[in-house]
């Protein structure tokens, strides 16, 4: 079993998308009004436009000027970025169609969000897309940060990933292992009746799919363990 970095479990244990599963946004976005809030966050306001959507990073009044616009175009860059190459390395995102220093604009994605269409009669073949789409990412060093069937859309026979704000590059273990174990505790929080078919064939897939899903997997089970230890 593999020596867990504590700097890195204790960022992933302190992640609040570990702590709580976020799932407060619209289920179904096939037809929004024009011009409406779509979701709001503590980081970014995202809005529709003329059938685009239009992410904002949103200017924080506790922080110094210089440092609030530092953060937020270093931040709208890497999702730019990881949305980029999600996209070349053939995961399914929203098209960047234009960018700013502090927001940026893409394709509206009309679907049903995972987290509402998941159920006992489709939850395997679900399943075996997302964890495709994860050894994708992951193949290129892409760690999604916020990995929940909340942030996945289903269009037609595709699923669509959406908002990297919090993804990150980087070909650790530890860091993948984050992502697969936020898809665990969506699965459990929100899908457990069909938890443990899904869980099963997101393994299956993601090990064909990404040549170092073994130590990820070996990883995830140490963060499994520190996570129960910390609950007692």
């Amino acid at each position: 079993m593999p020596i867990i970095n504590k700097m890195a479990t204790s960022r992933i244990l302190k992640n609040p998308a570990v702590q709580k599963v976020r799932f407060n946004e619209p289920s179904c976005i096939d037809s929004p009004s024009e011009g409406m809030i779509i979701a709001r966050g503590a980081e970014a306001v995202i809005n529709l436009e003329n059938n685009q959507i239009i992410k904002e990073r949103i200017r924080k009044g506790y922080r110094l000027t210089q440092l609030d616009e530092t953060l937020r175009k270093k931040r709208n860059r890497n999702e730019a970025s990881l949305l980029r190459e999600a996209r070349r390395a053939g995961v399914d995102v929203p098209q960047i169609l234009d960018e700013s220093e502090f927001s940026i604009k893409m394709e509206f994605i009309g679907g049903v969000k995972v987290k509402d269409a998941m159920n006992e009669n489709n939850a395997e073949e679900l399943a075996e897309k997302i964890a495709a789409s994860v050894a994708k990412l992951h193949n290129k060093g892409i760690v999604h940060g916020d990995l929940t069937t909340s942030n996945m859309i289903i269009k037609g026979n595709n699923i669509f990933f959406i908002d990297f704000g919090l993804g990150f590059f980087s070909q650790k273990a530890e860091d993948m292992a984050t992502d697969l174990y936020l898809l665990h505790e969506a699965l459990e929080s929100t899908h457990f009746s069909v938890m443990e078919k899904a869980w099963k064939t997101i393994l299956n897939a993601y090990k064909e799919g990404f040549s170092g899903a073994d130590k990820v997997i070996k990883t995830l089970a140490e963060i499994e363990k520190r996570g129960r230890y910390r609950e007692r």
